[in-house]
């Protein structure tokens, strides 16, 4: 018998999604700090995206091929490219949001002894889904054509070309913010099944996890560098139209020829092949839909089984007992296992950390050009010494975990007959451990690419590693002081906190205080001709200044420490 679609119980299933997602904000929960550094670094990120897209846009349109001008050819392609970028991003972002609402939320289980439909329930999760994803589009749609209407009609009036986007284009926009979320989540509701399957496969095979992971990310971070390189051409008054030759200008109209749906959607907003274009947009959607109701039933078969299953049992095989086994070094592979078998975690630290040299590099490799050039001075050791310091307090961010991220199981560990110090500095080791390597992989790229010599990539190393060490010692005192223990049944934290927030703020802060003052004080002394022997104040402001902040971060995180553990009854949400 074919299952009939509830409205009303979808309406219901809505209701409760808005209200567990109001709930902190009701509940005093709710992370402003982090709330207002997602709103500076958007609004940040569109800014820059803005001006960069914009200078991009005007040269890009100008380019001639045979010796004419094309801006309608040049802005199905341009636009083609981006949307589809666009497009990519929000299906893996949809495909990893209906794994988190469907596979890996605790009301599909109390749904399953409920009068409560598939179809229903599947589609309220979906409508949720929908609507943080317009969100999204409203934002980039938006920007990107805001943006491209400004260069687009400043580059025709710069080369005396009458050309113009009319309402249509408004119109279409306007349209799409509303199309690309329901295309995007449509084609991700196929791809949930077998992106849960790989996830699923991968759960216990942690090394080739953490290979995956670091692979993408060092790919994302050297597409990231070319980006940079680019901007950094636009910067400095270098030409980008020499790139795009002839050759370039064909692989790239070739590649845009088949980049749909997006080109469907960008000949919509520029009138071409409406009919064409709206059509092929409905059959995607109409079929997409269809499958995507056809898997409903597998989807959250699948679902329930995993939640109800709980997690895998792993055969170990039975060896013999330690009898003098060392508690610190215990505790340290506690915790260094708990973060290797836990994706998120795995990315968030090892990963990040493992790369976190290339961040560095990338940076300063563009940056270091671009102050030349727009300065006509050069700062190396205070752009590197900038770098370090900001890329390191992001990489160690995951620090602010350190206590909340054990759980209940805190309590365990805290009833054995073990010190308050080594249950806390077994933790420190762990972390110090992998920040040295990071420090040191850092200053060696930085020495042997020839952008520091080798006594300013001794001090970049000891610097980075003592601040370091502060963000370390204060982000576990801090998370101590205010730890936040998941309800999940693996305990794994999904959701960043005011802790988080805060010691990302702190880690940025003090980034730039050190490293910024550093590089401020050095162009102060520049254009007061003051800097011609003055060049050991940068290791002396910075150095005095790590060595300070790291005694004070010795004392906030030894403060009757032993006090507050054994008083310890924190944690619960």
């Amino acid at each position: 018998m074919k299952e009939k679609i509830d409205f009303s119980l979808i309406g219901a299933l809505l209701k409760k999604q808005r209200i567990e997602t109001t709930y902190p904000y009701r509940k005093g929960q709710f992370d402003v700090i982090g709330f207002l550094l997602k709103l500076i670094l958007i609004g940040a990120i569109i800014s820059l995206f803005a001006v960069f897209f914009g200078k991009f846009t005007d040269m890009f349109l100008k380019i001639r091929q045979d010796g004419v001008y094309n801006f309608g050819i040049r802005s199905t392609e341009l636009l083609s490219v981006i949307y589809s970028c666009v497009i990519i991003f929000m299906v893996i972002s949809g495909m990893g949001e209906i794994n988190r609402q469907i596979f890996a939320a605790d009301d599909v289980k109390i749904f399953s002894a409920m009068p409560v439909g598939a179809g229903s329930l599947y589609i309220a999760k979906l409508i949720s889904i929908y609507l943080g994803q317009l969100l999204i589009s409203i934002a980039v749609v938006l920007t990107v054509n805001i943006t491209f209407a400004v260069s687009f009609a400043q580059a025709a009036s710069s080369v005396n070309i009458e050309a113009a986007l009319g309402a249509s284009f408004w119109i279409a926009t306007v349209l799409e913010c509303f199309l690309m979320p329901l295309i995007t989540i449509t084609i991700a509701s196929i791809l949930a099944l077998p992106y849960n399957f790989i996830k699923r496969f991968l759960s216990n095979k942690y090394l080739v996890t953490f290979i995956i992971i670091t692979a993408i990310t060092g790919v994302a971070f050297y597409l990231y560098s070319i980006v940079l390189n680019a901007v950094q051409q636009m910067l400095v008054g270098d030409d980008l139209r020499y790139f795009f030759n002839e050759a370039t200008m064909n692989v790239i109209g070739g590649i845009a020829a088949w980049l749909y749906p997006a080109r469907w959607l960008v000949n919509l907003m520029l009138g071409n092949e409406i009919l064409v274009s709206a059509i092929g947009i409905a059959v995607v959607l109409v079929v997409c839909l269809i499958v995507s109701m056809a898997i409903i039933r597998s989807i959250l078969r699948r679902a329930l089984q995993s939640r109800m299953a709980g997690a895998p049992n792993f055969v170990k095989k039975n060896g013999s007992i330690k009898p003098d086994t060392n508690s610190f070094f215990e505790l340290v592979k506690k915790d260094f296992l708990l973060i290797f078998r836990t994706p998120s975690y795995m990315f968030s630290y090892f990963s990040v950390a493992l790369i976190m040299p290339l961040m560095v590099y990338f940076c300063m490799a563009v940056g270091s050009s671009i102050v030349s050039r727009l300065i006509g001075m050069e700062f190396d050791l205070e752009l590197a010494l900038l770098l370090t310091l900001l890329f390191g307090a992001l990489t160690n961010i995951f620090c602010a975990t350190n206590i909340s991220r054990d759980g209940q199981m805190f309590y365990i560990v805290k009833a054995m007959p073990i010190g308050h110090n080594t249950v806390f500095f077994s933790k420190i080791f762990l972390c110090m451990a992998v920040t040295v390597f990071s420090q040191l992989a850092s200053a060696i790229l930085l020495l042997a690419t020839g952008c520091v010599n080798w006594y300013s990539a001794i001090f970049l190393f000891i610097v980075g590693t003592l601040f370091s060490f502060v963000n370390i010692c204060v982000a576990t005192r801090y998370d101590f002081n205010h730890a936040h223990f998941s309800t999940e049944e693996d305990g794994e934290i999904k959701e960043s906190s005011n802790v988080v927030s805060t010691i990302i703020m702190l880690g940025i802060v003090a980034s730039f205080l050190v490293g910024g003052g550093v590089f401020l004080l050095r162009i102060t002394l520049q254009f007061m001709n003051m800097d011609a022997h003055l060049e050991w104040l940068s290791y002396l402001v910075s150095g005095v200044a790590a060595v300070v902040a790291a005694l004070l971060s010795w004392l906030y995180l030894t403060n009757r420490l032993g006090k507050k553990y054994y008083e310890f009854q924190g944690g619960n949400i």
